[in-house]
């Protein structure tokens, strides 16, 4: 798990989640409370998905928070 602040200075517990149908997401988790958000990766396997995000830093984190799908229910 990662934690990251984005552009309006709120922080995001960062994990990689499954979604329903199997496919591998980003899972931005608002520390304050609030509605979750997601976003696909290409990764095939949690262990690469655990990898590719440990990769990433806080400006590609921010980047792929800003890709979400707020507001959509996913």
């Amino acid at each position: 798990m990662r934690t990251v602040v984005d552009d309006r200075g709120q922080g995001w517990d960062v994990l990689v989640g499954k979604a329903s149908w199997g496919t591998l997401v980003l899972l931005f988790v608002p520390r304050d409370g609030g509605e979750a958000r997601s976003v696909v990766v290409a990764e095939e396997t949690p262990f690469e998905a655990e990898q590719a995000l440990d990769r990433l830093d806080d400006d590609a984190l921010r980047a792929r928070l800003r890709d979400t799908n707020a507001g959509t229910g996913g």
